[in-house]
């Protein structure tokens, strides 16, 4: 049976989708499906086991049909205080053994809590920062050991569904995104038996588009009636989120990271309950950039 990692976002898509039929008075509308292709123009993403290159396309393709890859793109809805906000998703995510290749990643700067385990990947314990990091990223991904990666690019939020809808824009148009990418390890959300404070900490990554020299670091345009282009070209430098890099960690900062959970006794009242805490233990920025087009097929 298929696997998915972001089952909370496909339910919120089927949400959204009933939401549209009700909207077209009950008409049932067009299925498509999906696949990405990593693009040759990419810099820093390439295909590697599992996907297939296609030179029509000229790149790596990963189809959603496919046993251990998931690409998903919808609009989002968030609901916060009785007001609803839709944003478009674009998602490539492939599942072990099914890999991609970071490649040519250089860690710009960092910083850690000296208290915590860094380097806490397979065999780069005890290692020094910031090589651990490049030793890691620059390898197909996930590693042995590891469950999935994933990249999800997600617009700017519209107060209106329709402002969202991706399928109206023009050819050539383009929106700013915002990148968040995952390389899974252990699994940080789930039981203690899952946490391993020295080995498999998980890899996340946050970077808001935004104006760079003229133009977005992070966008979406639209190629042509069925295809729609992601483009990254981030140092994870946005200067509005930017606060607390690279002394603490903080959520708002664009960053890339390393988490892993652990299981200590804390005191609560008068017992010594066995409590997991999830930690972050280290932090770096680096320039990542890769193109990956998105191509819908009606059923």
């Amino acid at each position: 049976m298929k696997k998915y990692a972001f089952l909370k976002i496909f339910s919120i898509a089927l949400v959204v989708l009933v939401s549209l039929v009700f909207l077209l008075g009950g008409t049932k509308p067009v299925q498509y499906t999906w696949k990405a292709v990593i693009l040759d123009s990419s810099l820093n993403l390439a295909g590697g086991l599992g996907g297939v290159y296609d030179s029509d396309y000229g790149g790596w393709v990963y189809n959603d049909g496919d046993e251990s890859a998931n690409v998903a793109v919808f609009i989002r809805t968030y609901s916060s205080r009785g007001t609803n906000t839709f944003t478009p998703v674009f998602i490539l995510e492939v599942l072990t053994p099914t890999q991609i290749g970071l490649q040519g990643v250089a860690i710009d700067s960092f910083g850690y809590d000296q208290s915590l385990n860094s380097c806490g990947f397979p065999g780069l314990q005890g290692s020094t920062l910031p090589s651990c990091w490049q030793s890691f990223l620059n390898q197909p991904q996930p590693r042995a050991g590891y469950q999935s990666a994933s990249f999800m690019h997600e617009g700017a939020r519209c107060m209106t569904q329709e402002e969202a809808d991706f399928t109206k824009m023009d050819i050539g148009n383009t929106r700013v995104m915002r990148l968040s990418f995952q390389i899974r390890g252990q699994n940080i959300m789930g039981n203690r038996d899952d946490c391993d404070p020295t080995n498999y900490h998980q890899v996340d990554g946050d970077a808001h588009g935004y104006l760079k020299g003229g133009n977005y670091d992070i966008y979406l345009t639209r190629e042509d009636e069925n295809k729609w282009k992601v483009v990254v070209n981030t140092a994870f430098d946005n200067q509005d989120h930017n606060a607390s890099f690279p002394d603490a960690f903080s959520w708002q900062d664009d960053k890339i990271w390393e988490s892993y959970c652990e299981c200590v006794y804390q005191k609560v009242g008068k017992r010594n309950v066995l409590t997991k805490n999830i930690r972050q233990s280290s932090w770096a920025r680096a320039h990542i950039a890769y193109e990956i087009l998105f191509i819908r097929t009606p059923k």
